[in-house]
This record gives structure tokens, sequence and C-alpha cells, in this order.
């Protein structure tokens, strides 16, 4: 059997070592792409997490003594205002800030709504706010507040610290034509929209509870649909 020499043994040495680094370049190479992905894909998720409407903060959200403007009763969109997901002909109406609306028992988390906004058409409604619930009046909570309040921050942590929208989408009217979850109804953080299924699940709670926690939050806004 013939033994290596010396310099073929240093050249196959050579030659591992060639192939090792270069295998190692493209693993750098490749571990540098999906860095650059996953910060992308994280990047876009924040995005559309974080993402307000566009309708917070317009001109037209404020009266003209500089107050939030508050509708008694629902107004039509001008044609150039409408959402981009409006039935093609439909009419769209909105009311503006109907948190205003709500009852003294709603005060704790009045102090984190920025702005809220309701929109009907067609059947479709879509009610919703800008918040930020550093500004939670937590002292003013009870202790099952509370914790539902921890709760929801554990679940959904960029709601805390910035303005974020969060609302409902797919509601309907109830049996005295009062706003009311329907059986489709998802929530909607952002752009980002959620099953109350996987809310629930995230929050630790029931859909049954949530859906009549949300529910007694709805009632005290004291919103009807329109009829027709």
């Amino acid at each position: 059997m013939r033994t290596a020499r010396p310099e073929e043994r240093s050249d196959k040495t050579r030659s591992g070592t060639i192939y090792t680094l270069a295998m190692a370049k493209k693993i750098g190479v490749i571990a540098l792409v999906l860095v650059v992905v996953v910060a992308a894909v994280l990047g876009w998720m924040w995005h559309r997490i974080t993402a307000l409407p566009d309708w917070y903060a317009s001109a037209d959200m404020i009266a003209e003594d500089g107050s939030p403007r508050v509708d008694d009763d629902w107004v039509q969109i001008p044609v150039a205002e409408r959402p981009a997901n409006a039935p093609a002909g439909a009419e769209v109406l909105q009311l503006r800030n109907p948190h205003l609306r709500a009852s003294k028992k709603a005060a704790p988390i009045k102090q984190a709504i920025k702005q809220s906004r309701a929109t009907y058409s067609a059947g479709n409604l879509e009610a919703g706010a800008v918040i930020n619930l550093s500004k939670v009046d937590l002292d003013s909570l009870s202790a099952q507040e509370r914790a539902r309040f921890e709760d929801t921050i554990e679940a959904f942590p960029a709601l805390t610290g910035r303005d974020v929208y969060v609302g409902i989408e797919g509601g309907v009217a109830n049996g005295e034509g009062k706003l009311a979850l329907g059986p489709k109804s998802t929530l909607r953080v952002g752009d980002t929209r959620y099953s109350l299924r996987t809310v629930a699940k995230r929050l630790g709670i029931s859909q049954k509870e949530l859906r009549s926690t949300i529910q007694a939050e709805l009632g005290r806004m004291n919103v009807e649909l329109p009829k027709g």
C-alpha cells in the first residue's frame, strides 16, 4: 500500500481548508440573507400592526372650535372620502367619535382613546378607535378590569406606548337596532385582523366571555345602526 508523500498530504489539507472556507462563506451568505428576510418580515408585520387609519387626525374629525367632532346621528361620507373597500355605488355613513357618547362607567378607557369612528355601508359595519393604553387610568380599574388589562398587554404588547388602531369589523344590529357583534366579526389591530377565537385564546379566556366583554363596551356607546 502506497503512503502519501508529505507534499501530497499538504495539498489535500490545503484543498480541504479551501473547501471548508468556501462552505463557511456560503453558509454565512445564506445566514445573512435569512437575517435580512426575517428583518423585512418583522418590519412588515410591525408596520401592519402599528398602522393608523387615514381618517385619524384629519380635519374632518375636528370641530370648528378645535374640540373632537361628535355626530349625533349618521352622516354621509363625501364620494371623494369613501373607504377603498366600500361597495361600489353604495351609500357610506359614518359616526365620528362615538366613544364620547359613552356613559361615565367607561371613563378609565376613555382617557386612552384619541379618536374613534364607525362606518356603515350596505349592511357592513366597522367601528374602531385609535388608542394609547399607556394613558389608561389604572387606579380607576377594578381588580377584574386590571387583570384583563394586563392580559391584553401580554397578548398584544404592540398596544403599549404608542397610538394604535383597534376596531371591530363585521358588526350587526341586535333585535333593538343597536350595534352588536356578528357571527363573523373580527378584531382589527392596525392592518392585521384576528378572529375572536384567536383573540380569546391569546387572552386565555373563552370566546363567550370575550364576546360578552366587547358587547358590554359597544352597548355603552349607545350607537344605533341606520334604518333601511
